[in-house]
């Protein structure tokens, strides 16, 4: 893990040309930060300021909006560092001139989004377990094929609960830890009930799959308030006005979440195999619970996606040619089986990001798939720009996917499966957002 060093950030935020609200708002931010490491013994480093953002998430029980600005300040704490260290003169509005590598590369500006190779806190490096019982965790998980973005909850859950009942090194926490940390999260962190879910489903994976612990029944527990949220639908036409504000590959990838109703993890890992043009569909493999679905893909499309995948094949065979990058990301048991799958065309990304990474886990340089938050910042920024009051995310696209082909007369079932939803209760969601439901009712307004 790389330890950065930058003490004058102050003074250069202080020179700066921020307006004092963005400035005083990046000083406390980041003195936050800074402190917050001192405080549990960490370095600073884009592990930590991963850990902080999820740490102050908890702690605030903020809305992902808010996590987004928190991570502003810790961007350009981080890019303009790198820069200094480089011996790169920065202006003062440094965020926005210098790039990934620390050196002067102005931000390319158009349409929302259109700044790909941000800093990203939830992806810059691998997870580095500190201590026996992280090593364990993961070793675990690795070996059932479990997700990265899985692997970091886990592991994230497990050094919170350690360090709120101060557990030793490699100690695993008992039933009545387990329920007081529960309470802790709902009482003291007001936490939202999905994520409370999710510290207790992780929390007993550790026990029971790593530990071999079992904890029986834990008992009561204050149970975070659940609440019921309403999803966010766009109507035809305010779809056509937020496309209007993507072009290229953006356009495309959102027109295909929302043809397909896809996920956003969904949407970046597809693979030029998943593609059936021919018949009009997509594979989507190991989605949700791991399991593969069949999804519309729309006439109207084709010709623009075999377009760009020419341009991704021209990319492809750069790599090819330059000999010192590892064949594509493929599940480790696979890789194993076929050892050149990786340089096969029919497994690579459809929408491959345009730098060079780092794997996290083995470490090898490769091309890895555009991030997802990357593309959830290009399609919050269209929302904006096509004006809308709605908070527009990339899931808002799936929602309406959903409600339209309601509204279009599709049974619910038929929906259900092209969802992926285990329960069409999920699915009923929907009927409550459509223009037309089912019963017919009509505002009496309409009828004065």
């Amino acid at each position: 893990m790389k330890v950065f060093h930058f003490p004058r950030w102050a003074e250069v935020l202080e020179s700066s040309d921020f307006p004092e609200r963005k400035r005083s708002f990046y000083m406390r931010t980041i003195a936050g930060y800074l402190r917050w490491c001192s405080q549990n013994g960490r370095s600073c480093s884009f592990e930590s300021a991963r850990e902080f953002i999820e740490w102050a998430r908890v702690a605030k029980n903020a809305e992902e909006r808010l996590v987004d600005v928190w991570k502003e300040p810790l961007r350009w704490f981080f890019r303009v560092g790198k820069a200094q260290a480089a011996g790169v003169r920065v202006g003062a509005q440094a965020e926005e001139s210098v790039g990934r590598d620390g050196v002067d590369a102005p931000r390319r500006r158009g349409r929302p989004g259109s700044s790909w190779d941000r800093i990203d806190l939830e992806s810059e490096e691998r997870i580095v377990a500190r201590g026996p019982g992280e090593r364990r965790i993961l070793a675990v998980m690795r070996r059932r094929g479990m997700a990265l973005k899985t692997e970091r909850a886990y592991v994230g859950w497990y050094r919170r609960i350690a360090a709120w009942g101060r557990l030793a090194a490699g100690e695993v926490f008992t039933a009545e830890q387990l329920r007081g940390f529960l309470d802790y999260l709902a009482m003291e962190c007001s936490v939202s009930a999905s994520t409370q879910k999710g510290a207790l489903n992780a929390l007993i994976f550790v026990a029971r799959e790593v530990y071999g612990r079992d904890l029986g029944d834990i008992g009561e527990f204050v149970r975070a308030k659940s609440r019921k949220r309403i999803p966010v639908v766009m109507t035809k036409e305010e779809l056509r006005s937020f496309f209007a504000q993507l072009e290229g590959e953006k356009l495309l990838m959102t027109r295909v979440q929302y043809a397909s109703g896809l996920r956003v993890s969904e949407l970046c890992r597809l693979r030029v195999q998943d593609l059936d043009l021919g018949r009009g569909q997509l594979v989507v493999r190991s989605g949700k619970g791991n399991k593969d679905r069949v999804a519309p893909f729309p006439e109207r499309l084709r010709e623009d996606l075999e377009r760009h995948l020419e341009r991704v094949k021209v990319i492809f065979e750069e790599d090819l040619k330059r000999g010192d990058l590892a064949g594509v990301y493929l599940p480790e048991a696979l890789a194993r089986r076929h050892k050149n799958a990786g340089r096969d065309w029919r497994w690579q990304w459809i929408w491959p990001s345009r730098e060079i990474s780092t794997d996290p886990r083995s470490g090898v340089a490769r091309r890895h798939h555009v991030l997802p938050n990357t593309y959830q910042r290009i399609v919050t920024g269209a929302g904006k720009a096509a004006g809308f009051t709605k908070r527009i995310t990339s899931h808002t696209l799936r929602h309406s996917f959903a409600t339209h082909l309601l509204e279009d007369g599709v049974d619910i079932r038929t929906v259900q499966d092209l969802l992926g939803h285990a329960s069409v209760e999920t699915t009923q969601i929907y009927t409550h957002v459509m223009q037309k439901p089912g019963v017919g009712v009509r505002s009496p307004l309409d009828s004065l």
